[in-house]
């Protein structure tokens, strides 16, 4: 199968589309919840690779701290993605992988992906993975949903009550780029009324690190603190 898309998004809409088309037969097999049939391993069936989970990947002359967590290797046809680091890591490394065979397969004979570091510069093909590998497991129309049925209707307006159930005041309101609240809302147990839910990020089985980022891009927090007053 020859596949080469321009855009994240595109490669995204074509990833969906084919897991939409097998419905059915993930229903017959009993899997009625729709984030089970987001799996890399069904991606990678359909576009014709062999998707493999191992302990852990060996390469010669690698420093253990190279050590990969995902290797695409074209020749071969195939996916392999360590389970090292947890089933959480396994899947978003195993959607990244398939990134670059959709989109890269003209810069890229065989790719080997570290342990994200977030101290290390991400070129623009790993930057693009991660967005596919983001909005793949986590998509939008689905995510909007599922905050929506949890909390309440989007964007959530960030006042005084939402900031102190997500941070217990804590927040700082003069750091633009901080993640806390999206963070917070990714883990919660409970919902604004008491009641207990199952956290977004386990909702989607992703980490909360991959969930807190997903829900800053589509905007799911509204800025700044519309009620935030300082101490008298």
């Amino acid at each position: 199968m020859n596949l080469h898309f321009l855009r994240v998004e595109d490669a995204v809409e074509y990833a969906l589309q084919c897991l939409r088309e097998r419905r059915y037969a993930f229903r017959k097999q009993g899997l009625h919840d729709p984030v089970d049939w987001l799996e890399p391993f069904r991606l990678a069936e359909v576009l014709g690779l062999e998707y493999k989970l191992v302990p852990t990947i060996h390469l010669a002359n690698l420093h253990r701290d190279d050590v990969p967590v995902g290797l695409l290797d074209l020749s071969g046809k195939r996916v392999i993605v360590s389970e090292e680091h947890g089933s959480e890591v396994a899947r978003f490394t195993g959607a990244h992988e398939l990134c670059h065979y959709l989109l890269h397969q003209r810069k890229y004979k065989k790719h080997w992906e570290r342990v994200f570091d977030p101290n290390r510069s991400r070129p623009p093909e790993e930057r693009e993975a991660d967005a596919f590998a983001g909005m793949f497991l986590m998509p939008e129309k689905m995510l909007r949903s599922r905050v929506e049925a949890n909390f309440c209707s989007l964007p959530i307006h960030v006042n005084d009550n939402v900031l102190y159930f997500l941070s217990g005041s804590s927040f700082d309101p003069d750091d633009p780029e901080s993640l806390e609240l999206e963070y917070a809302l990714a883990k919660a147990h409970t919902n604004f009324r008491g009641e207990h839910i199952i956290p977004l990020h386990q909702q989607f089985k992703v980490s909360v690190t991959a969930m807190a980022i997903e829900l800053r891009r589509l905007k799911t927090l509204s800025y700044p603190v519309t009620s935030y007053r300082a101490d008298l």
